[in-house]
């Protein structure tokens, strides 16, 4: 009997040594961009000159093209929290001067910011979504530590002229690479965008 009882504590710790999934949760805007400072230092002056604040944007990306306009890829946040599905793009001519945005600047959403479900979760649909699909699988991510951001989705993105409708959202991907990746509803549980990086 006594056999017995320590082997199914053997076989109870193995189960859970099994289920630990490794997450990373990311909060807020971070406090660093994500281009080199030299660049960094041209958007700042691009906005300055033409009195654009960068309070609410992270800047991804500068780009110059052979006609010397630049362009400044930024993602917005709001709450201090990311808003997933809208991007912008600042551009400006020749001379500094900001002439055009793409995208549309979100100055405020108004729901709450406190997450329904919990990263962990997240993370368990994340793999049940890609256990599905085939291309990955939960044991194909089982040594991935994975990254957990909740933000904001707009589920009418890319649909012309219709309202906004937000929803708290999580984005899983792993840490250490681009694909697999998901957005997930935070209200109701539900997959809204998963990515596994085929493309055709």
């Amino acid at each position: 009997m006594k056999k017995i009882f320590v082997l199914l504590i053997f076989i109870s710790l193995v189960s859970c040594e099994e289920l630990k999934i490794c997450t990373d949760e990311i909060k807020g805007k971070p406090e660093n961009n994500l281009i080199v400072e030299s660049d960094f230092n041209t958007v700042k002056s691009l906005f300055s000159t033409n009195g654009l604040s960068l309070d609410n944007f992270l800047v991804y990306r500068l780009q110059k093209d052979e006609l010397g306009y630049k362009h400044v890829r930024c993602y917005q946040y709001v709450n201090n929290l990311q808003v997933f599905s809208d991007d912008v793009i600042f551009h400006f001519n020749a001379q500094n001067k900001y002439y055009f945005l793409s995208g549309e600047t979100i100055n405020g959403i108004d729901i709450s910011s406190d997450p329904n479900m919990n990263r962990s979760e997240a993370v368990e649909l994340f793999l049940k979504t890609a256990d599905e699909d085939g291309r990955y699988t939960r044991n194909s991510l089982k040594d991935e530590c994975f990254q957990c951001e909740i933000g904001y989705y707009d589920l009418n993105a890319g649909i012309s002229y219709a309202s906004h409708n937000f929803r708290l959202a999580w984005k899983i991907k792993c840490e250490d690479s681009d694909f697999p990746f998901a957005y997930i509803n935070d209200t109701d549980k539900s997959m809204i965008y998963y990515d596994n990086g085929i493309r055709y």
